[in-house]
């Protein structure tokens, strides 16, 4: 028999945004405005809904977000009958910039250990700076998720080439990497937006309250980006759990792969994400779990995987174990969160 593994996996109608989330959606379409909170306060989602309103209103729009893994999830969510319109905001600009430059590659620096180049922003900016003439972009609309991890010149060289109307969602406290970081107020400053235009979300929706108050303990006391109010009390609840593997005393990693296909068993519609800190801890549990053959009422669910350079992406909208790292699971959301 064929096991349905649909999952439920949908924006939220807006009958169940809070106010500040409405206060969110209702911003004007022209303009500039950010949007701050926490984790699982919805910036992901009122950015969504946000796009699907431009879409709606036949607008010429573009998402753009940090990492692909949220591009690929975002494209699953936004539904209402339309293809989201969307890219990584460094391929995005990378060809924004080739536009205006032609055959002239974009500046870069040295290579990393991965052998990435980044983009040179001072250099950049002073190319653009350098343009005689620039487009009128003021029927153009940015939708930017994650917009802390995108560094002040990408704000300030969009504003000098014309583009009028963003809607920024951040959180300054997830940067992934503080040194090519935007902090709120360079967000604020860059975009011309005045601190109380600033619309902050402070409720989480993503987490129980057990998970919300553990999360709490690891929470950076930074004014610019509020902590979110805890959840409601659910007494069904569940308490997060400590697994340990890999000593005389406890399970192999083999046991904890087979707990982990067991607990995927019980709910086959839903998504269990394994967060690794790094490819090697990736690819021992996703290795674990291909090879892994416990006992299960309704066959191995769909063991995936993604790291930085893999062609083919993972599927958001079924359940069973997708295994990735840290730095590519922001704004994701997941039914069951595993941290390797």
């Amino acid at each position: 028999m064929t096991v349905d593994r649909t999952r439920r996996f949908a924006l939220p109608g807006i009958q169940d945004l809070n106010k500040d989330q409405d206060a969110a959606l209702a911003l004007p379409l022209e303009g500039q405005h950010l949007v701050v909170g926490g984790p699982g306060t919805g910036k992901s989602v009122v950015a969504l809904l946000r796009a699907r309103r431009l879409a709606e209103n036949d607008r010429n729009y573009r998402a753009l977000v940090f990492n692909h893994l949220l591009d690929r999830s975002n494209r699953h969510l936004f539904g209402s009958g339309r293809t989201l319109v969307a890219s990584t905001w460094e391929s995005w600009f990378r060809k924004l910039y080739g536009y205006f430059f032609k055959s002239d590659p974009i500046p870069t620096l040295e290579p990393d250990s991965g052998g990435y180049r980044p983009i040179d922003w001072n250099a950049v900016e002073r190319r653009i700076r350098s343009l005689d003439r620039c487009e009128d972009y003021s029927d153009r609309f940015l939708v930017i998720d994650e917009g802390q991890d995108m560094p002040p010149p990408f704000y300030r060289v969009l504003v000098h080439l014309g583009f009028e109307n963003f809607y920024v969602a951040a959180d300054q406290n997830q940067q992934i990497d503080p040194d090519r970081c935007s902090s709120r107020q360079n967000i604020q400053n860059s975009l011309a937006i005045e601190p109380g235009e600033t619309v902050e979300l402070k409720t989480n929706y993503r987490n129980t309250r057990p998970v919300a108050l553990l999360a709490r303990h690891f929470y950076p006391a930074d004014p610019a980006s509020p902590r979110p109010d805890l959840p409601a009390h659910e007494p069904s609840a569940a308490t997060p759990e400590l697994w340990t593997y890999g000593t005389p005393d406890t399970a192999t990693l083999a046991g904890t792969a087979d707990k982990i296909l067991q607990l995927s068993d019980r709910n086959p519609r839903k998504l269990i994400g394994i967060i690794a800190p790094n490819n090697e801890v990736r690819t021992k549990f996703h290795d674990a779990l291909t090879r892994a053959d416990p006992s299960l009422d309704n066959g191995k669910p769909p063991i995936q995987t993604w790291f930085s350079g893999h062609q083919e992406y993972p599927e958001f909208g079924q359940g069973g174990v997708m295994t990735i790292n840290a730095q590519s699971c922001k704004g994701l959301e997941f039914d069951t969160a595993i941290l390797a």
